[in-house]
């Protein structure tokens, strides 16, 4: 009797199996992509940005914490760095293209590895078919496929989905000098500053330089993997070209102090933690014994600037840079 009565009742579970899936499938598909609320901001005749947060990558912001931008050529666009998800890079060119002109982008050009930089990528690959330049580090360190880095971790479903890693088609060791749909640019890679592999972009026509992470302002850089050295080398490369706007990755001033803070906080960081040395401190000791106040009002400074100053340490200990 048990039998006859569980047979029936295991037929009709297996049978809803793939109607649940499907609804499962459904509801999933169901949810809207996360909304960016992406706004151009015009910062020079021909290139419009999108200003992030001063934060970290979290689900709330959906990792909209970076810089990225737009340059309008004569019939195309290149773009500077690309975000951090498919959804992002479609809803940005979405933006731009209601406000600049529907025009493809052609070309993308990163500035380093760091995964809210270039996750957008795809995007560009699979809908414009764009060309990527940028960091050979990219390719050396996430692999095709294996989707596992820090957005995929962060990010809610409708913002990380459609992602995937796409490697970049070309990589320069020194300074190119090319032109794209009628535009100058040059192309400058740094070496270890902010990551292992910086780069930053200067169009001598429109006197910009578009930085990357090489630049922050209004919050307190993460120096994880990157140099001391290594960043200040790269703002006296930059502070030798002549500019009057620079786009930082992460903050909104943009004029002829854009730079300030970043050699400030590299500047003292550099003599402080050195300073400390000379007299005895050990790692244990450093963090405290040097707390730039002059940032403690920066946003990030409680997360970040810790591991600054430990980074630091250990560059000058032991020949990181």
């Amino acid at each position: 009797m048990l039998n006859k009565m569980i047979k029936p009742l295991l037929t009709v579970a297996v049978a809803l199996i793939p109607l649940t899936a499907v609804c499962s499938e459904h509801n999933h598909k169901s949810v809207p992509d996360f909304d960016y609320n992406l706004k151009p901001k015009q910062v020079s005749e021909n290139v419009w940005c999108f200003f992030g947060a001063l934060e970290i990558p979290t689900k709330e912001n959906g990792g909209n914490m970076v810089n990225t931008c737009y340059i309008k050529g004569d019939n195309s666009y290149v773009l500077w760095d690309t975000g951090p998800s498919y959804v992002y890079a479609k809803q940005a060119y979405e933006a731009v293209s209601k406000i600049a002109g529907k025009l493809p982008v052609k070309h993308v050009i990163l500035s380093h590895e760091h995964d809210d930089h270039w996750l957008g990528n795809n995007y560009y690959k699979e809908v414009h078919g764009a060309e990527i330049v940028g960091p050979e580090s990219i390719n050396k360190h996430y692999p095709i496929g294996h989707e596992e880095s820090r957005m995929f971790k962060t990010l809610s479903e409708n913002a990380i989905r459609g992602t995937k890693i796409i490697h970049v088609d070309k990589w320069y060791k020194k300074v190119i000098k090319f032109k794209i749909a009628g535009l100058n640019f040059e192309y400058v890679p740094v070496g270890m500053g902010h990551s292992v592999e910086d780069y930053f972009l200067y169009m001598p026509d429109n006197k910009l330089i578009l930085a990357g992470d090489l630049v922050m302002n209004g919050r307190i850089t993460s120096n994880r993997d990157g140099s001391v050295m290594g960043q200040l080398r790269a703002l006296e490369m930059i502070n030798s070209k002549e500019w009057t706007k620079l786009v930082p990755g992460h903050g909104f001033i943009i004029d002829k102090t854009a730079t300030d803070e970043a050699v400030q906080y590299f500047t003292l960081t550099r003599d402080r933690v050195q300073a400390a040395m000379d007299e005895g401190v050990d790692s244990t000791e450093i963090v405290e014994a040097v707390p730039l106040e002059e940032f403690k009002d920066k946003a990030l400074y409680d997360l970040l600037h810790a591991s600054n100053i430990s980074r630091a340490f250990m560059e000058f200990d032991m020949g990181l840079d």
